[in-house]
């Protein structure tokens, strides 16, 4: 926990540190100044605006709004607002340091917590989530949000509900407007591809006739099409209709070895089409399965998830995707994904990287791992 930690905070930026300083002293003061009724109804109105901007997935409307509200007064609502709107940004190390922060500065504010430890969880640090949550119920046994979040997170699949939707604690991110028919739901996990123009998804999730999208863990979507042909390896190639942001994901210039670190990023299963933040979970690659070098996964991912998510190595390098299959998930490695769909498909890495902390592999999985949608 400490080494991603450090990071975080390492991650801070200038602006960040000069808001901190400004929330600091509105904290410091406010005792001696109580803030004016004309004041508060500003930071209200402020408050409102930010969540709306977020909510169209306009992040510099939301931040600028945010902010000007945190200036007004040091309040666990802003700075959850904050939280949530460097997430939606991509910007998932900023986002769990300033949680922390949140959830620090304000024990009476369960909501705080309740995000803090979800981001947490969400990053493949599961036991450091549900150690906060225990503390946060001890400490305030008459809040309903934390009790409802453990609930969550014990679950298979753990996925947000209820409450734990609302603001400003809200437990996922917002997602740009679709014209779904009400009976679309997320189907499998996906990875980005192609510049950002295309995705492989599991070939089991296409049915002829039907209709598809793609959404990525910052609320960006687009519309997809089947491409002919376009099959191996148990994926399938979908052409976008919008290119999303291609967020830099660089393969491995070595498929993974058997026992070598991995961290595999998909969404848990839902019945629905909501939004959500993707899951981490991290272990070890495993052993070959044939001679084409198609291995055994190696991570215990979460009962209920969806395969089809991208799979890191320690370098936070792209290694594979994760497939299900019995008796045990597979990693389909890069080299016969090139081999397949053409070498395009990723960005060549340097011969020699840097070690990643998981809370770099997270954020720089946001991106690139997608719900696939079908009507």
């Amino acid at each position: 926990m400490a080494a991603p930690m450090a990071r975080a905070q390492q991650a801070e930026s200038a602006s960040q540190q000069r808001l901190r300083q400004v929330m600091q002293q509105a904290r410091d003061g406010g005792a001696a100044a109580p803030v004016p009724a004309e004041r508060l109804k500003l930071r209200a109105d402020l408050l409102a605006e930010g969540e709306a901007a977020l909510a169209r997935v306009d992040t510099t409307a939301a931040l600028s709004a945010f902010e000007r509200a945190a200036v007004i007064l040091h309040a666990a609502d802003t700075e959850m607002g904050l939280v949530r709107t460097y997430m939606q940004s991509g910007e998932y190390r900023r986002a769990l340091s300033f949680g922390a922060h949140t959830a620090g500065a304000h024990l009476d504010a369960i909501g705080g917590t309740a995000l803090y430890a979800w981001l947490l969880h969400a990053g493949g640090q599961e036991g450091i989530a549900r150690q906060l949550l225990a503390q946060a119920r001890d400490r305030a046994p008459g809040q309903p949000l934390a009790a409802q979040v453990e609930e969550a997170l014990r679950a298979s699949p753990p996925r947000p509900l209820g409450a734990m939707l609302q603001p400003p604690a809200r437990l996922a991110p917002y997602s740009r407007p679709l014209d779904l028919p009400a009976h679309a739901r997320v189907v499998a996990s996906a990875t980005l591809v192609g510049n950002g123009a295309a995705a492989l998804v599991p070939a089991a999730a296409l049915s002829p006739g039907r209709r598809y999208w793609v959404r990525n863990g910052l609320g960006l979507v687009s519309a997809a099409t089947a491409a002919p042909a376009a099959r191996a390896h148990w994926l399938a190639l979908l052409k976008l209709a919008d290119p999303l942001p291609r967020y830099p994901v660089m393969r491995s210039a070595a498929d993974a070895f058997p026992g070598s670190i991995a961290f595999a990023v998909e969404f848990a299963g839902q019945p629905d089409a909501a939004p959500a933040w993707p899951l981490l979970k991290s272990g070890f690659t495993g052993a070959a399965l044939d001679n084409a070098g198609t291995r055994a996964l190696g991570v215990e991912m979460a009962p209920g998830g969806l395969r089809g998510g991208p799979v890191f190595d320690a370098n936070g390098l792209l290694t594979g995707i994760a497939l299900s299959a019995r008796p045990a998930d597979l990693l389909v490695p890069v080299s016969r994904l090139q081999q397949a769909f053409g070498a395009d498909l990723f960005a060549a890495a340097p011969a020699r990287g840097a070690r990643q902390g998981v809370d770099a592999v997270y954020e720089a999985a946001l991106g690139p791992t997608l719900q696939l949608l079908r009507a």
